[in-house]
Parts: C-alpha cells; structure tokens; sequence
C-alpha cells in the first residue's frame, strides 16, 4: 500500500509540473535618430583620409576637431572653423558615441556624404552611408564630411 500511495503521490507531481514552453521573445530593429554635429565641405588640405570613425572618448574627439582646425590654429584663429560650423563641439561620451564619415578630396564642389540611416539590431548597429550629391558645381577642391551622434553604445557599429 506505501508503494502505491508513493507512486500515487510522484503521479500527481509529474502531472502537476508541466513545463511551461519558453517565450521566445525577439529583438525588433529599432531605428536610430542621430543628432547632427556637422555636415559639410572641408577644403581638402586638413590631411583627412576618407574613413569612417566611431568616437567614444573626449580625446579621439578633441584630436579630430583639432586636424580639422589645423590651418586656422597655425593662424591663431584656434579652432574656427569647428567653433563655427559645428552644432556643438563638446560632446559628453558617458551618453554620447559620435560618428563621423569622411568622404575622398575632390577637384571640384557639389559633393556630399550622408549618413542617411542608422538601425540597432539585437547584436550591432548599421549606419548607412550615401554619396546623395555627386556635381560638378564649381572648381574648388572638397572633402565632404557628416558628424552626428547617437547615444552611448556597447555594441559593434557597422557601416553599409
């Protein structure tokens, strides 16, 4: 009778602990809105490769600024054209990453790099970049570029 009454009991548990199915849940791409620092034509002497850089530190940020105003420093305008063209030059990197895009020194104007979108996927984020502007405007040298900023971010960053 104890052995019946035990298998009874050990039924009764087994029955009554039915694994519940995992929820599954997924990760919707979430597309990011950046914050626009800069946008516009350097005049191709600054010595800029065409690249693309994630900025997650305040020196990697001040060392860009500072290759960027090289030409009006040795003038002693500091850092003019950073001070004038940007939206804001002081970035906090506890909340901030910056991005910036560089495109190639052209002979000619007309020109652009866009970020034109930026997508968070469960393990990184993608920024899309688009030469929109390709003219033959005037005969001045130019380098597009285009700085903006996301927030603060621990996954890899991607461009496309």
């Amino acid at each position: 009778m104890k052995n019946l009454l035990l298998l009874f009991v050990g039924f009764i548990i087994l029955a009554c602990n039915k694994d519940e199915p995992e929820v599954q849940t997924t990760f919707s791409p979430i597309t990011i809105t950046p914050q626009l620092i800069g946008k516009e034509n350097l005049n191709g002497s600054e010595g800029i490769l065409e690249q693309k850089i994630i900025i997650n530190n305040e020196t990697s940020w001040n060392n860009l600024k500072n290759q960027i105003d090289n030409q009006y420093i040795q003038i002693d305008l500091g850092n003019y054209y950073t001070e004038n063209n940007f939206e804001e030059t002081t970035i906090d990197f506890n909340i901030f990453t910056v991005i910036a895009v560089f495109d190639q020194v052209y002979e000619n104007g007309g020109h652009s790099i866009d970020v034109t979108n930026i997508t968070e996927y469960e393990n990184n984020i993608v920024v899309n970049v688009e030469n929109i502007l390709s003219g033959n405007i005037s005969t001045s040298m130019t380098q597009p570029f285009h700085i903006v900023k996301i927030p603060k971010t621990t996954k890899p960053i991607l461009f496309e």
